[in-house]
């Protein structure tokens, strides 16, 4: 390019140096330090899981165990743990696929000159010498400097020098790729793209390493404490079985082993992985682009969505209401719409213009009889537009649309132009525009008023429909917008909300957030005359209330709020810094689009609440019955079944991830006390069942199986040991199979509707049908000679009677477990209401009440210890009774609206016990990326951690994403959790209350 003059510089690049500069300089995108892929299968393979796979497959085919090695437990295991980790790679896999298939969907682009002409180019395809168009809200693609003349830009460079104002760059000035321009339009020559970049250099240097979610760190808590509980259990079945039962220390540890991996979730990242990345696939299907797979367990969550006005509640153009039409005198409505379009330019882009000719159907064929003679525009002084025009029977007549008070001025009639003054201070006083419509003989005077029209920005036809929807579904949607209160209040009616709307200056009317302004933002309806600074305010005095918030943007300025939010939204036609702060994009307009989106996230979150109970219960009905069947009936079952019981298990499970599921009809959050409960009931009736099975089935004395089928003392067994283990195995691949059925309904199993759960899918009754058919097939016609590990518990077949009648003993165990499910998920919906009246009332918690507090309050104080945890786990264990609009249907809460309240007793729910009386301190001063660069520098074990910084980085462009700007401004610390009750006095706001339960209180 060292050849070129400057004129011929700016006319960009060439096609054919555009192809010599690809050879040398390659795309514009960083190709970081990805680890290989035989690299990620090893440390698979050196995951914690899989070495206690592998020890365990170890110990069965060295230890010799009385006469004979195990190795058909080894090679099982050995399947099994090839199974887990290759399934594993391949899901990881795949859900990285889907990331990038969703972010080839929002591809950045760039505005270039190439040729001569301007076009758009992916961002990637930039190369040195190019010529780009840079605009407000635009992410700088690559290290440029600005060229030709104009107004300097304001650059966002935050992100990446610390600094917080924007700063002022001109032409000659260099600029950095990742920054942000806040203002102005400016032309600029790219001299450095993809690695040689100073983004591209941070970024190799840093590496990517993989960024651990919140849900990741759930599941994490969840495996662990299995794991160190079932440590101490089988530590304990160890050393029983050594010292009081004389066995030898190879059976003991190798039955010690192989009952912990049976017990460990081993399946839980593959499904994990699958769930999310299914449910990416299912989102982006419906205009959502999921750019956090995290997101998608917070969107499940939110609570409360500020939606901007125009463009997402509104259609974004004026729009002619004909039913408010005010027709004068003899004309009438058609008359008016006539007249005006005669004064309206039909193929002009004047919104107003288009407003009146689309009432009129578009069709200029209408009007194709008049002639207008004389045409003039409208222009800032007259304020209106005149058109003379010749009649179809050839009468001349002057016509005139414009403001009203210009209109009005033109009249001579008295009553005329009082109708006039009210016309528009009613509008007015509703925020809608007035248009005037008059016509004269000559135009040089006695105009007569034909009427008067009103405009406004009108609700999308849907979005009324499904604010309701949204309200029934638990979220309580706030508008935002920066147009004026009347405006604000009218569109508010329209779409249904409530009226009571905080103007944008009462936000700032505070130096530090405190709880007044908290109460006043989580009461209010909407907000009017709001900048964008306004949005982040409202999303942190909402955060504090301890709601979970999604909010909407387009805009540059709407970043630091999309960022701040929960769940950021950007909406159709977003600026580039929208989409890069964002968790989810939107591809198509409306807020239909939000609330799809929503439903779609907690069908996800459901398929993962019902992986997790089923899980539990799983393992503790594993590990349960093994501790007393070992312990105390001294029963031994052969490992390789044990293992074979554990492979079917993690097999099955995975089919989960594509089960069909209801979207939940209000927010979800963790609540693992209710999860852990739910799962030991189910555990506990199996552990109870199978146990009793055992005893039974191994007295001598007392014998169930002979052929009439009756109970009887015989004295004359007819039912072997190995016969017992076969029963054994059947009945726990039964309890743990058939379990699926039960944790995906949160009522009884049989159930099927909108408020249970739908019919499983194909996927998960073939995986359930198949194993349960080969057990019982391996139950009755396992040989009795076949010994595949020396002959400890061996199993042989017990022929069809007995394996009928287990059959029927199971079934109706399972069946009472799922009673006991069923009381559990009624004893918390039972013990939301109680809490929800007791609040309300100011009456005390019954015992009952008191004593579930008690675990909610441990687990809780767990919770938030946990690293970095996120607003909505820290508020898992507190019961949410969602706002008033999910509770409408509730019964018990209608009984709650007639009963009296306590005296002195309150309904507005208090601020959560960690809102500080005193403004909050201010934020520590961010770390630079230029800090963080020499930091890492000069510690090179440091570089490659990273911090999570590169989990976001697209492959097709070095654009900073919504994590990436957290981490390099060192922003990321989580919101204060805060966990208080949402009211309204009864009576306050409609026919509704709004109550939020604090199992801590």
């Amino acid at each position: 390019m060292a050849d070129q003059n400057p004129d011929e510089a700016l006319n960009g690049l060439s096609s054919h140096e555009v192809e010599s500069l690809r050879a040398q300089h390659g795309f514009n995108e960083v190709k970081t330090n990805q680890t290989p892929e035989w690299k990620k299968i090893l440390w698979r393979y050196l995951d914690w899981v899989s070495i206690i796979i592998l020890i365990a497959a170890i110990i069965s085919a060295t230890v010799e165990v009385q006469g004979g090695r195990g190795w058909t437990s080894f090679a099982l295991l050995i399947v099994e743990l090839n199974l887990i980790v290759w399934v594993g790679y391949y899901s990881e896999r795949n859900a990285g696929n889907a990331v990038k298939e969703l972010e080839a969907l929002t591809v950045p682009m760039a505005q270039a000159k190439r040729d001569g002409k301007w076009q758009q180019v992916p961002a990637r395809e930039l190369l040195p010498g190019d010529i780009i168009a840079l605009k407000g809200g635009d992410v700088i693609p690559a290290d440029a400097q600005l060229v030709g003349e104009g107004e300097p830009l304001l650059v966002d460079e935050s992100s990446l020098t610390g600094e917080s104002l924007p700063a002022s760059r001109k032409p000659g000035h260099q600029i950095l790729a990742g920054a942000t321009v806040t203002q102005g339009e400016l032309d600029a020559r790219v001299t450095a793209t993809g690695a040689d970049s100073f983004f591209g250099k941070t970024i190799a240097l840093l590496g990517a390493p993989e960024e651990r979610g919140h849900l990741q760190t759930v599941l994490n808590q969840v495996s662990i404490a299995l794991a160190v509980v079932s440590f101490f259990a089988v530590v304990a079945i160890a050393v029983v079985l050594m010292v009081a039962q004389d066995a030898s220390p190879g059976y003991a540890v190798v039955t010690a082993f192989v009952i912990f991996v049976s017990v460990v979730p081993i399946g839980m990242p593959v499904v994990t992985t699958t769930v999310l990345a299914v449910g990416a696939r299912e989102m982006a299907g419906e205009r959502a682009i999921v750019t956090r797979l995290s997101a998608l367990e917070e969107l499940s969550g939110m609570e409360v969505l500020a939606s901007d006005k125009t463009g997402t509640l509104t259609l974004n153009r004026l729009t002619l209401d004909k039913e408010d039409i005010l027709a004068w005198g003899d004309s009438s409505k058609d008359d008016v719409l006539l007249t005006a379009s005669l004064s309206a330019k039909w193929d002009h882009n004047d919104a107003i213009d288009k407003a009146v000719t689309e009432a009129m159907g578009g069709d200029k064929q209408i009007v194709s009889s008049y002639k207008v003679t004389k045409f003039v525009p409208f222009n800032p002084v007259d304020k209106k537009t005149v058109a003379h025009v010749t009649l179809p029977d050839g009468t001349k007549m002057v016509t005139t649309k414009g403001a009203p008070q210009i209109i009005r001025d033109l009249l001579s009639d008295p009553a005329a132009r009082e109708a006039c003054d009210n016309y528009i201070a009613e509008r007015g006083s509703r925020g809608l525009r007035s248009l005037g419509v008059a016509k004269s003989a000559d135009g040089t005077g006695g105009w007569t008023l034909t009427g008067l029209i009103s405009l406004l920005d009108p609700p999308r036809t849907d979005s009324a429909a499904t604010i309701k929807t949204a309200q029934e579904m638990g979220v309580e949607v706030k508008m935002v917008t920066g147009d004026q209160l009347a405006i604000a209040i009218e569109t508010s009616r329209r779409l249904g909300l409530g009226i009571n709307i905080m103007e944008g200056k009462e936000l700032m009317g505070e130096n530090e957030i405190g709880r007044s302004l908290v109460e006043r933002v989580d009461d209010v309806d909407g907000f009017a005359g709001v900048y964008p600074e306004h949005k982040h305010r409202i999303v942190e005095s909402l955060q504090r209330k301890g709601r979970l918030v999604g909010m909407t943007g387009d805009g540059v300025n709407d970043a630091p709020a999309l960022k701040k939010a929960n769940v950021g939204i950007a909406v159709a036609g977003a600026t580039a810094a929208a989409k890069g702060a964002a968790d989810i994009i939107l591809t198509e307009e409306g807020i239909s689009t939000i609330i799809t989106a929503i439903r779609r996230s907690r069908m996800i979150f459901r398929r993962l609440e019902t992986y997790i109970i089923y899980r539990m219960a799983s393992s503790i009905l594993i590990l349960g019955f093994f501790f007393f069947a070992i312990i105390v009936l001294t029963f031994e079952m052969p490992t390789w079944a044990l293992v074979l019981i554990s492979l079917f298990n993690d097999l099955s499970v995975m089919a989960t991830s594509f089960d069909m599921v209801h979207s939940s009809d209000r927010p979800m959050v963790w609540n693992m006390i209710k999860d852990l409960l739910v799962a030991l009931g189910i555990a506990s009736v199996g552990i109870l069942g199978s146990v009793l099975l055992l005893y039974f089935a191994s007295l001598d004395e007392l014998n169930w199986w002979p052929s009439g089928y009756q109970l009887e003392r015989t004295g004359d067994p007819r039912i072997t040991p190995g016969q017992v283990v076969a029963v054994m195995f059947l009945a726990l691949v039964a309890l743990i199979q058939l379990n699926i059925l039960l944790t995906r309904n949160p009522t009884f199993f049989w159930r099927f509707g909108q408020k249970s759960a739908p019919r499983p899918s194909i996927i998960l009754l073939l995986p359930m049908c198949a194993f349960l058919l080969a057990a019982t097939f391996i139950a009755v016609y396992w040989p009795s000679d076949v010994s595949p590990d020396g002959g400890v518990g061996n199993m042989e077949g017990a022929g069809w009677v007995p394996i009928l009648i287990t059959w029927a003993y199971v079934i109706a165990w399972w069946l009472l477990a799922d009673l006991v499910k069923v009381a559990i998920q009624r004893l918390f919906t039972r013990y939301d209401v109680i809490v929800a009246q007791c609040k309300e009332t100011g009456e005390p918690h019954p015992g009952w009440v008191r004593a579930l507090d008690a675990p909610a309050e441990w687990v809780n104080r767990v919770g938030e210890c946990l690293p970095s945890p996120s607003l909505a786990f820290a508020r898992t264990l507190d019961a949410r009774v969602t706002g008033s609009k999910a509770l409408q249907k509730s019964s018990a809460l209608r009984k709650l609206l007639r009963r009296p309240r306590a005296p002195g007793s309150t309904s507005t729910g208090a601020l959560g016990p960690n809102l500080p009386l005193d403004p909050p301190r201010a934020n520590p001063p961010p770390m630079s990326l230029v800090e963080a660069v020499q930091s890492a520098a000069s510690s090179p074990r440091n570089a490659s951690a990273g911090g999570g910084l590169m989990r976001k980085m697209s492959a097709a462009s070095v654009l900073p994403t919504r994590s990436m700007q957290r981490t390099l401004s060192r922003k990321a610390s989580a919101p204060t959790v805060l966990v208080g009750g949402r009211g309204a006095p009864a009576g306050t706001r409609g026919q509704e209350i709004e109550i939020v339960v604090d199992r801590r209180q």
